[in-house]
């Protein structure tokens, strides 16, 4: 059987063994409810103090700040509705590449008669703070953004727009999913107000995430029935997800430097490879301002669907970074909001990676990405 190569990290990460074998320890020797009091109950109750612990060394923050939840889609619901149930008059603003969990929350805040704003995106993938200032000007009371893009992995300036939202006396929310353990992240230098985690792009468990809240402020719980952590999350707590969960933040803690400088170094052989493997490509997003494990690119005269469909053929994962949807490919919300048209979006595909793949693999997966457009290409000219 042909050894395929995973390039679909910013999707979903394969869990790293030191994670796989703590989940299986827990279910095996923890079978208590974390809420119990009794021995077996304080032992789950210790898996669960652990990797907020955990976490919160990762991400530099206090552990009291660290809110169990089970993923970034949850946690940033949880922080979008709270704010419009607390605040009176409330106005937020998002930008207009964010992921659906923010993005169809503000809709519907819209819909129902919520002031919103959406931010809008330059050809590159970029925020105009002037833009910001503006809005915050109009009286905006929650900025959400995320510290870096899943589709083209732009970083924005988090610290920088803290510093402009605040200033004007809003509050700002962060979605650090696709930036945890692939660049360094410290919650209280950022300021940021409110920052949202999931654990399964970077080797942790699916299904499991955190948010994370300022000194000071509060967020309500947006289901009822339990009082777990601390009346902001009901539910059983899962347990065995939480030790998977300190185990990938131990991993951050104890490896985040050394997968930074792997990342580096597979990027840069990889576009290198790849800008000579084939022409007329488009390498799409802020390219001086980008994840170090993501490469959004186009290639002309080549649908991106086409092109997924014969690397998967050949053994490669990737993405178009949008949804599939009755086996047709949607274009991307984001490559579209960076003015492309639809048939220019279409074109675009992501290649996304980890400090494990291996470096010798990203230059075969270049190459082989270069032989397959230019078939393409060929049988493109023959019709």
């Amino acid at each position: 059987m042909k050894k395929r190569l995973y390039l679909d990290w910013n999707a979903t990460a394969p869990v790293l063994p030191t994670v796989q074998e703590a989940m299986i320890e827990a279910l095996s020797k923890t079978p208590g409810n974390a809420s119990s009091i009794h021995r077996e109950g304080q032992a789950a109750r210790a898996v669960v103090e652990r990797a907020r612990r955990s976490v919160a060394e990762a991400i530099g923050a206090p552990p009291q700040a660290v809110v169990i939840t089970g993923g970034a889609t949850e946690s940033n619901n949880q922080v979008l509705r709270d704010h419009i149930r607390v605040t009176d008059d409330p106005f937020v603003t998002c930008t207009s590449v964010e992921h659906p969990s923010v993005l169809e929350v503000v809709a519907g805040f819209e819909s129902r008669g919520v002031k919103t704003a959406l931010w809008p995106v330059d050809a590159q993938g970029r925020l105009s703070l002037e833009w910001l200032e503006e809005k915050l000007k109009e009286g905006v009371t929650l900025v959400s953004v995320m510290w870096a893009n899943n589709e083209v992995g732009n970083i924005f300036d988090v610290a920088r727009i803290a510093e402009l939202v605040h200033r004007s006396g809003a509050l700002l929310h962060v979605d650090g999913t696709q930036a945890l353990g692939r660049i360094p992240l410290n919650f209280q230098d950022s300021t940021v107000d409110f920052l949202t985690l999931s654990f399964h792009k970077m080797g942790g468990p699916k299904g499991i995430g955190a948010t994370v809240i300022r000194e000071g402020l509060k967020v309500g719980a947006i289901l009822d029935g339990g009082h777990q952590e601390r009346g902001r999350r009901p539910g059983t707590e899962n347990v065995p997800a939480a030790a998977g969960l300190n185990a990938a933040a131990r991993a951050v803690v104890e490896e985040g430097a050394r997968w930074n400088e792997s990342l580096v170094r597979g990027k840069e052989a990889f576009v290198e490879t790849l800008l000579k493997a084939v022409d007329d490509v488009e390498l799409r997003g802020d390219l001086e301002r980008q994840l170090p494990n993501t490469v959004n690119a186009a290639f002309a005269e080549v649908d991106g669907e086409d092109l997924l469909l014969a690397l998967d053929l050949e053994g490669i994962s990737a993405s178009s970074g949008s949804a599939c949807t009755a086996g047709s490919l949607e274009p991307s919300h984001v490559i579209l909001a960076m003015g492309f048209d639809e048939q220019q979006a279409r074109q675009s595909v992501r290649f996304s990676f980890g400090p494990s793949t291996p470096e010798e693999e990203l230059v075969r997966a270049a190459e082989q990405i270069g032989d397959i457009v230019r078939r393409l290409r060929e049988l493109n000219a023959s019709f």
